[in-house]
Protein backbone atom coordinates (compact mmCIF):
# COMPACT_ATOMS: atom_id res chain seq x y z
CA UNK A 1 0.00 0.00 0.00
CA UNK A 2 1.30 3.54 -0.79
CA UNK A 3 2.14 5.72 2.11
CA UNK A 4 0.03 8.53 3.52
CA UNK A 5 0.03 11.42 1.80
CA UNK A 6 1.08 14.60 3.48
CA UNK A 7 0.49 18.03 2.59
CA UNK A 8 1.45 21.65 3.51
CA UNK A 9 -2.63 22.92 3.82
CA UNK A 10 -1.50 27.17 4.24
CA UNK A 11 1.29 28.60 5.81
CA UNK A 12 0.22 31.54 8.26
CA UNK A 13 3.41 33.51 9.00
CA UNK A 14 3.35 37.01 10.06
CA UNK A 15 6.72 36.94 10.56
CA UNK A 16 9.65 38.48 8.72
CA UNK A 17 11.92 36.68 5.96
CA UNK A 18 14.72 36.65 7.92
CA UNK A 19 13.39 35.55 11.16
CA UNK A 20 11.19 32.43 9.33
CA UNK A 21 15.09 31.37 8.81
CA UNK A 22 15.38 31.11 12.24
CA UNK A 23 13.93 28.18 14.50
CA UNK A 24 11.37 30.34 16.86
CA UNK A 25 9.21 28.40 19.88
CA UNK A 26 6.56 25.89 18.80
CA UNK A 27 3.30 27.30 20.69
CA UNK A 28 0.99 25.07 20.45
CA UNK A 29 0.11 21.36 17.96
CA UNK A 30 -3.67 21.06 17.69
CA UNK A 31 -4.20 17.43 16.12
CA UNK A 32 -7.59 16.80 14.56
CA UNK A 33 -9.31 13.74 12.65
CA UNK A 34 -8.36 10.76 14.81
CA UNK A 35 -8.90 8.80 18.15
CA UNK A 36 -5.17 8.57 18.86
CA UNK A 37 -4.42 10.44 21.44
CA UNK A 38 -3.01 13.79 20.69
CA UNK A 39 -0.05 12.84 23.31
CA UNK A 40 1.29 9.88 21.46
CA UNK A 41 0.68 11.88 18.35
CA UNK A 42 3.51 14.49 19.52
CA UNK A 43 5.30 11.73 20.47
CA UNK A 44 5.08 10.09 16.99
CA UNK A 45 5.56 12.99 15.14
CA UNK A 46 8.97 14.17 17.63
CA UNK A 47 6.92 17.54 18.50
CA UNK A 48 7.98 19.46 21.90
CA UNK A 49 6.08 22.46 23.03
CA UNK A 50 8.24 25.18 23.72
CA UNK A 51 11.29 23.98 21.71
CA UNK A 52 12.35 25.31 18.87
CA UNK A 53 11.00 24.78 15.54
CA UNK A 54 11.14 26.02 11.84
CA UNK A 55 8.85 24.48 8.63
CA UNK A 56 11.23 22.14 7.87
CA UNK A 57 10.93 20.23 10.92
CA UNK A 58 7.43 20.02 11.10
CA UNK A 59 7.94 18.45 7.44
CA UNK A 60 10.07 16.17 9.16
CA UNK A 61 7.78 15.83 12.00
CA UNK A 62 4.81 14.72 9.53
CA UNK A 63 7.10 12.14 7.94
CA UNK A 64 7.58 10.58 11.34
CA UNK A 65 3.51 9.85 10.99
CA UNK A 66 3.44 8.73 7.99
CA UNK A 67 6.21 6.42 8.68
CA UNK A 68 3.98 4.78 11.63
CA UNK A 69 1.63 3.85 8.70
CA UNK A 70 -1.75 4.40 11.07
CA UNK A 71 -2.64 7.60 8.94
CA UNK A 72 -4.64 7.57 5.88
CA UNK A 73 -3.59 11.11 5.19
CA UNK A 74 -1.48 13.72 6.74
CA UNK A 75 -2.05 17.14 6.06
CA UNK A 76 -1.11 20.06 8.50
CA UNK A 77 -0.66 24.01 8.51
CA UNK A 78 1.05 26.56 10.73
CA UNK A 79 0.66 30.37 11.76
CA UNK A 80 2.20 32.32 14.64
CA UNK A 81 0.65 31.99 18.19
CA UNK A 82 -0.70 34.94 20.72
CA UNK A 83 3.17 34.30 21.81
CA UNK A 84 4.55 34.48 18.67
CA UNK A 85 5.21 31.04 18.38
CA UNK A 86 4.32 28.42 15.82
CA UNK A 87 0.83 26.84 16.48
CA UNK A 88 0.59 24.21 14.21
CA UNK A 89 -2.70 21.80 13.25
CA UNK A 90 -2.44 18.48 12.08
CA UNK A 91 -5.51 17.02 10.14
CA UNK A 92 -5.39 13.23 10.09
CA UNK A 93 -7.62 10.59 8.48
CA UNK A 94 -7.56 6.85 10.39
CA UNK A 95 -6.33 4.01 8.54
CA UNK A 96 -8.62 2.02 7.09
CA UNK A 97 -9.57 -1.02 6.62
CA UNK A 98 -9.21 -2.73 9.97
CA UNK A 99 -8.99 -6.78 10.16
CA UNK A 100 -9.34 -9.09 12.80
CA UNK A 101 -6.13 -10.11 14.70
CA UNK A 102 -4.91 -12.04 17.57
CA UNK A 103 -1.52 -11.36 19.54
CA UNK A 104 -0.20 -15.46 19.44
CA UNK A 105 2.69 -15.44 21.82
CA UNK A 106 2.94 -18.65 23.72
CA UNK A 107 3.41 -16.98 27.56
CA UNK A 108 1.78 -14.11 26.93
CA UNK A 109 -1.50 -12.53 28.35
CA UNK A 110 -3.29 -11.64 25.33
CA UNK A 111 -6.27 -10.15 27.10
CA UNK A 112 -3.89 -7.40 29.28
CA UNK A 113 -1.49 -6.96 25.74
CA UNK A 114 -4.67 -5.91 23.60
CA UNK A 115 -5.58 -3.78 26.84
CA UNK A 116 -2.00 -1.88 26.62
CA UNK A 117 -2.58 -1.45 22.52
CA UNK A 118 -6.05 0.16 23.12
CA UNK A 119 -4.71 2.31 26.05
CA UNK A 120 -2.07 3.72 24.07
CA UNK A 121 -3.86 3.99 20.95
CA UNK A 122 -7.74 3.95 21.19
CA UNK A 123 -8.68 2.21 18.50
CA UNK A 124 -6.70 -0.87 18.04
CA UNK A 125 -8.51 -4.29 19.89
CA UNK A 126 -8.33 -7.28 18.35
CA UNK A 127 -8.41 -5.35 15.18
CA UNK A 128 -5.06 -3.79 13.30
CA UNK A 129 -4.96 -1.68 10.08
CA UNK A 130 -4.37 -3.92 6.53
CA UNK A 131 -1.55 -1.55 5.80
CA UNK A 132 1.83 -2.97 5.80
CA UNK A 133 3.53 -0.09 7.29
CA UNK A 134 0.82 -0.31 9.82
CA UNK A 135 1.64 -3.72 11.00
CA UNK A 136 4.99 -3.45 10.98
CA UNK A 137 4.85 -0.23 13.28
CA UNK A 138 2.54 -2.18 15.73
CA UNK A 139 4.67 -4.84 15.46
CA UNK A 140 7.76 -3.04 17.11
CA UNK A 141 5.26 -1.84 19.44
CA UNK A 142 4.15 -4.81 20.90
CA UNK A 143 7.55 -6.29 20.71
CA UNK A 144 8.90 -3.86 23.01
CA UNK A 145 6.05 -4.72 25.65
CA UNK A 146 6.25 -7.87 25.35
CA UNK A 147 9.98 -8.68 24.73
CA UNK A 148 9.94 -10.87 28.31
CA UNK A 149 7.86 -13.37 27.02
CA UNK A 150 9.17 -13.67 23.05
CA UNK A 151 12.63 -15.30 25.16
CA UNK A 152 15.12 -13.32 22.75
CA UNK A 153 13.04 -13.56 19.49
CA UNK A 154 11.36 -10.73 17.16
CA UNK A 155 7.59 -11.03 16.75
CA UNK A 156 6.25 -11.10 13.32
CA UNK A 157 2.65 -11.40 12.04
CA UNK A 158 1.19 -13.70 10.01
CA UNK A 159 -2.25 -14.48 8.03
CA UNK A 160 -4.05 -17.71 9.41
CA UNK A 161 -8.01 -18.55 9.98
CA UNK A 162 -9.17 -19.07 13.03
CA UNK A 163 -10.83 -21.59 13.54
CA UNK A 164 -13.26 -20.79 16.03
CA UNK A 165 -14.57 -18.17 13.93
CA UNK A 166 -13.75 -19.29 9.83
CA UNK A 167 -12.05 -16.18 9.64
CA UNK A 168 -8.50 -15.15 8.52
CA UNK A 169 -6.62 -13.22 10.91
CA UNK A 170 -3.73 -11.30 11.82
CA UNK A 171 -1.52 -13.21 14.47
CA UNK A 172 1.38 -11.13 16.06
CA UNK A 173 3.94 -14.82 17.22
CA UNK A 174 7.18 -14.67 17.58
CA UNK A 175 9.41 -16.05 14.81
CA UNK A 176 9.76 -19.67 15.78
CA UNK A 177 6.74 -21.06 17.96
CA UNK A 178 7.59 -23.58 20.01
CA UNK A 179 6.34 -27.26 19.62
CA UNK A 180 3.80 -28.70 21.74
CA UNK A 181 5.40 -32.06 23.75
CA UNK A 182 2.83 -32.91 25.78
CA UNK A 183 -0.29 -32.73 27.56
CA UNK A 184 -1.64 -33.88 30.72
CA UNK A 185 -5.27 -33.56 32.29
CA UNK A 186 -7.10 -33.36 35.40
CA UNK A 187 -10.76 -33.37 36.64
CA UNK A 188 -11.50 -35.96 33.93
CA UNK A 189 -13.57 -38.76 35.06
CA UNK A 190 -15.41 -40.36 31.98
CA UNK A 191 -12.61 -40.35 29.43
CA UNK A 192 -9.59 -41.63 30.11
CA UNK A 193 -6.32 -39.54 29.63
CA UNK A 194 -4.79 -42.16 27.88
CA UNK A 195 -8.22 -41.65 24.77
CA UNK A 196 -7.53 -38.03 25.37
CA UNK A 197 -4.04 -37.86 24.29
CA UNK A 198 -4.51 -40.33 21.65
CA UNK A 199 -6.58 -37.87 19.83
CA UNK A 200 -4.00 -34.91 20.47
CA UNK A 201 -1.35 -36.84 19.28
CA UNK A 202 -2.58 -36.94 15.94
CA UNK A 203 -3.40 -33.56 15.43
CA UNK A 204 -1.67 -31.31 18.17
CA UNK A 205 1.36 -33.05 19.84
CA UNK A 206 4.73 -32.06 17.85
CA UNK A 207 2.90 -28.84 16.15
CA UNK A 208 3.47 -25.44 16.75
CA UNK A 209 2.04 -24.09 20.20
CA UNK A 210 -0.30 -20.85 20.13
CA UNK A 211 -3.11 -20.93 23.34
CA UNK A 212 -5.27 -19.78 20.75
CA UNK A 213 -4.50 -22.78 18.51
CA UNK A 214 -4.12 -25.38 21.07
CA UNK A 215 -7.52 -24.31 22.52
CA UNK A 216 -8.77 -24.75 18.99
CA UNK A 217 -7.51 -28.09 19.21
CA UNK A 218 -9.68 -29.10 22.15
CA UNK A 219 -12.47 -28.04 20.53
CA UNK A 220 -12.28 -29.60 17.90
CA UNK A 221 -11.11 -33.31 18.63
CA UNK A 222 -12.21 -33.87 22.16
CA UNK A 223 -15.53 -32.44 22.70
CA UNK A 224 -16.84 -34.52 19.81
CA UNK A 225 -15.62 -37.28 22.37
CA UNK A 226 -17.52 -35.92 25.49
CA UNK A 227 -20.51 -34.95 23.70
CA UNK A 228 -21.04 -38.33 22.11
CA UNK A 229 -21.25 -39.11 25.98
CA UNK A 230 -23.95 -36.59 26.70
CA UNK A 231 -21.59 -34.31 28.42
CA UNK A 232 -22.34 -30.79 26.31
CA UNK A 233 -21.26 -28.49 29.47
CA UNK A 234 -18.07 -29.84 28.99
CA UNK A 235 -15.07 -27.47 29.61
CA UNK A 236 -11.56 -27.02 28.76
CA UNK A 237 -9.43 -24.92 30.67
CA UNK A 238 -5.73 -25.34 29.44
CA UNK A 239 -2.67 -23.77 31.45
CA UNK A 240 -0.19 -21.09 30.86
CA UNK A 241 2.87 -23.22 28.87
CA UNK A 242 5.59 -24.52 30.97
CA UNK A 243 9.17 -24.54 28.54
CA UNK A 244 10.69 -28.01 29.25
CA UNK A 245 13.57 -27.67 26.65
CA UNK A 246 16.60 -25.74 25.97
CA UNK A 247 17.09 -23.48 23.72
CA UNK A 248 18.23 -24.45 19.76
CA UNK A 249 21.96 -23.96 19.85
CA UNK A 250 23.02 -20.82 18.47
CA UNK A 251 19.14 -19.32 17.81
CA UNK A 252 18.96 -16.83 21.36
CA UNK A 253 15.84 -19.06 21.34
CA UNK A 254 15.56 -19.72 25.08
CA UNK A 255 13.23 -22.98 24.70
CA UNK A 256 11.79 -24.98 22.02
CA UNK A 257 8.99 -26.63 23.51
CA UNK A 258 6.54 -26.70 25.95
CA UNK A 259 3.74 -28.78 27.92
CA UNK A 260 0.17 -28.04 29.12
CA UNK A 261 -2.10 -29.37 31.82
CA UNK A 262 -5.74 -29.43 30.82
CA UNK A 263 -8.16 -28.41 33.56
CA UNK A 264 -11.31 -30.31 32.44
CA UNK A 265 -15.12 -30.01 34.26
CA UNK A 266 -17.49 -32.41 32.72
CA UNK A 267 -20.90 -31.47 33.96
CA UNK A 268 -23.57 -34.12 33.71
CA UNK A 269 -24.32 -36.24 30.58
CA UNK A 270 -27.36 -34.79 29.04
CA UNK A 271 -30.52 -36.89 27.98
CA UNK A 272 -32.22 -36.31 24.59
CA UNK A 273 -35.63 -34.51 24.53
CA UNK A 274 -38.37 -32.85 21.99
CA UNK A 275 -37.17 -32.96 18.32
CA UNK A 276 -39.01 -30.18 16.17
CA UNK A 277 -38.52 -29.40 12.06
CA UNK A 278 -38.39 -25.89 11.41
CA UNK A 279 -39.55 -24.84 8.09
CA UNK A 280 -41.94 -24.68 4.78
CA UNK A 281 -43.48 -27.52 3.18
CA UNK A 282 -41.11 -30.36 4.94
CA UNK A 283 -41.08 -34.24 4.17
CA UNK A 284 -41.32 -33.96 8.00
CA UNK A 285 -42.98 -37.59 8.78
CA UNK A 286 -40.16 -39.41 6.40
CA UNK A 287 -37.43 -36.89 7.48
CA UNK A 288 -38.15 -37.79 11.33
CA UNK A 289 -38.39 -42.04 10.06
CA UNK A 290 -34.99 -41.84 8.44
CA UNK A 291 -33.48 -39.79 11.52
CA UNK A 292 -34.29 -42.24 13.75
CA UNK A 293 -34.22 -39.75 17.05
CA UNK A 294 -33.44 -41.60 20.42
CA UNK A 295 -35.71 -39.03 22.02
CA UNK A 296 -36.01 -40.03 26.04
CA UNK A 297 -32.31 -41.72 25.69
CA UNK A 298 -28.60 -40.33 26.03
CA UNK A 299 -27.84 -37.42 23.59
CA UNK A 300 -25.44 -38.59 21.45
CA UNK A 301 -23.38 -35.86 19.81
CA UNK A 302 -22.56 -38.48 16.91
CA UNK A 303 -25.80 -39.79 16.66
CA UNK A 304 -27.57 -36.77 16.77
CA UNK A 305 -25.14 -35.84 13.77
CA UNK A 306 -25.76 -38.71 11.67
CA UNK A 307 -29.71 -38.13 12.38
CA UNK A 308 -29.32 -34.61 11.24
CA UNK A 309 -27.51 -36.01 7.64
CA UNK A 310 -30.51 -38.74 7.55
CA UNK A 311 -32.82 -35.95 7.49
CA UNK A 312 -30.75 -33.80 4.75
CA UNK A 313 -30.70 -36.68 2.32
CA UNK A 314 -34.62 -36.65 2.12
CA UNK A 315 -34.74 -33.50 1.22
CA UNK A 316 -32.45 -33.01 -0.66
CA UNK A 317 -34.10 -36.11 -2.83
CA UNK A 318 -36.63 -33.98 -3.28
CA UNK A 319 -34.54 -31.41 -5.49
CA UNK A 320 -33.59 -28.82 -2.84
CA UNK A 321 -29.75 -30.13 -3.24
CA UNK A 322 -28.57 -28.11 -0.95
CA UNK A 323 -30.56 -28.93 1.75
CA UNK A 324 -28.71 -28.10 5.06
CA UNK A 325 -30.33 -29.05 8.65
CA UNK A 326 -29.26 -25.78 11.51
CA UNK A 327 -29.81 -27.59 14.94
CA UNK A 328 -30.74 -25.28 17.60
CA UNK A 329 -30.00 -26.88 20.87
CA UNK A 330 -31.20 -25.45 24.00
CA UNK A 331 -30.70 -27.10 27.91
CA UNK A 332 -32.64 -28.01 30.72
CA UNK A 333 -29.97 -27.93 33.28
CA UNK A 334 -31.98 -29.01 36.07
CA UNK A 335 -33.48 -31.79 34.29
CA UNK A 336 -30.33 -32.70 31.86
CA UNK A 337 -32.29 -32.36 28.79
CA UNK A 338 -31.27 -31.40 25.45
CA UNK A 339 -33.91 -29.96 23.70
CA UNK A 340 -33.62 -30.05 19.78
CA UNK A 341 -34.88 -26.94 17.08
CA UNK A 342 -33.41 -28.07 13.87
CA UNK A 343 -33.80 -25.70 11.49
CA UNK A 344 -34.13 -26.58 7.73
CA UNK A 345 -32.84 -24.35 5.21
CA UNK A 346 -33.74 -25.65 2.08
CA UNK A 347 -31.99 -23.58 -0.62
CA UNK A 348 -32.94 -23.33 -4.42
CA UNK A 349 -34.76 -26.46 -6.23
CA UNK A 350 -32.49 -28.16 -8.95
CA UNK A 351 -34.28 -29.99 -11.85
CA UNK A 352 -33.19 -33.17 -13.98
CA UNK A 353 -32.03 -31.78 -17.53
CA UNK A 354 -30.91 -34.31 -20.47
CA UNK A 355 -29.69 -37.78 -19.64
CA UNK A 356 -27.04 -39.17 -21.82
CA UNK A 357 -25.80 -42.56 -22.09
CA UNK A 358 -22.04 -43.76 -23.59
CA UNK A 359 -20.52 -46.91 -23.80
CA UNK A 360 -23.44 -49.50 -23.99
CA UNK A 361 -24.34 -51.57 -27.26
CA UNK A 362 -27.83 -50.28 -28.85
CA UNK A 363 -29.69 -52.77 -27.14
CA UNK A 364 -28.36 -52.38 -23.85
CA UNK A 365 -28.79 -48.67 -24.22
CA UNK A 366 -33.02 -49.44 -25.14
CA UNK A 367 -33.07 -51.00 -21.79
CA UNK A 368 -31.09 -48.35 -19.80
CA UNK A 369 -33.53 -45.64 -21.84
CA UNK A 370 -36.90 -47.34 -21.16
CA UNK A 371 -35.79 -47.74 -17.28
CA UNK A 372 -35.02 -44.33 -16.76
CA UNK A 373 -37.66 -42.45 -15.33
CA UNK A 374 -37.25 -39.02 -14.53
CA UNK A 375 -37.78 -36.38 -17.35
CA UNK A 376 -36.29 -32.96 -17.64
CA UNK A 377 -37.69 -30.32 -15.50
CA UNK A 378 -37.98 -33.27 -12.53
CA UNK A 379 -36.76 -32.31 -9.55
CA UNK A 380 -33.43 -33.86 -9.04
CA UNK A 381 -33.17 -36.73 -6.92
CA UNK A 382 -29.14 -36.98 -6.28
CA UNK A 383 -29.06 -40.58 -5.02
CA UNK A 384 -31.38 -41.84 -8.60
CA UNK A 385 -28.86 -42.73 -10.06
CA UNK A 386 -27.48 -45.61 -7.66
CA UNK A 387 -31.20 -47.06 -7.84
CA UNK A 388 -30.66 -46.80 -11.53
CA UNK A 389 -27.65 -48.78 -11.92
CA UNK A 390 -29.46 -51.31 -9.34
CA UNK A 391 -32.56 -51.86 -11.51
CA UNK A 392 -30.37 -52.23 -14.63
CA UNK A 393 -28.50 -54.98 -13.44
CA UNK A 394 -31.41 -56.62 -13.12
CA UNK A 395 -32.40 -56.94 -16.69
CA UNK A 396 -28.89 -56.42 -18.56
CA UNK A 397 -25.25 -58.08 -17.99
CA UNK A 398 -23.20 -55.56 -16.67
CA UNK A 399 -20.02 -57.83 -15.59
CA UNK A 400 -18.58 -56.62 -18.99
CA UNK A 401 -18.27 -53.53 -17.81
CA UNK A 402 -15.31 -52.51 -15.90
CA UNK A 403 -17.07 -49.70 -14.26
CA UNK A 404 -20.07 -47.39 -14.25
CA UNK A 405 -20.31 -44.06 -13.21
CA UNK A 406 -22.52 -40.96 -13.76
CA UNK A 407 -21.41 -37.48 -14.39
CA UNK A 408 -23.04 -34.54 -13.32
CA UNK A 409 -22.59 -30.98 -14.81
CA UNK A 410 -25.13 -27.91 -14.37
CA UNK A 411 -26.69 -27.19 -17.42
CA UNK A 412 -27.51 -23.38 -18.67
CA UNK A 413 -30.79 -22.60 -17.42
CA UNK A 414 -31.76 -22.05 -13.25
CA UNK A 415 -30.45 -25.08 -11.53
CA UNK A 416 -30.69 -27.74 -14.17
CA UNK A 417 -28.10 -30.67 -13.80
CA UNK A 418 -27.19 -32.41 -17.35
CA UNK A 419 -26.26 -36.08 -16.65
CA UNK A 420 -24.02 -38.96 -18.68
CA UNK A 421 -24.37 -42.14 -17.33
CA UNK A 422 -20.41 -43.19 -18.60
CA UNK A 423 -20.18 -47.47 -18.94
CA UNK A 424 -16.60 -48.81 -19.45
CA UNK A 425 -15.78 -51.83 -20.93
CA UNK A 426 -12.94 -54.28 -19.33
Amino acid sequence: MSPAPFVLLLALCAISAPAQDAPIPLESVTATGTSIPQSLILELAGLHPGALIDPPAIDAACKRLEQTGLFGSIAYRYAPGPNKGYAVTLTLTEQAPLSEAAIDVPGADEAEAWQWLAARFHRFDHQIPQADSAQQFLTRELERHLSPALRGQHLTTRLETDFATRKLVISFQPEVLPHLLSVAFTGNRAIASSALNALLNRTAINQNYTRRSFAAALELNLRPLYEERGFYRVRFAPSAPQWSEPGIAGSGIAGSGVTVSVAISEGEAYQLGKVQLLGEDLPSDAMLAAAKFQSGRLANGSEIQKSLWAMERVVRRTGFFTATALPEPSFDDAARILTLRVRIAKGPLYHFGAVGFTGLNPAQEAIARRLWRPKPGDPYDFLYTSEFFQALAREADLHAFRKYDAVVRPAPGDHVMNLTLVFELR
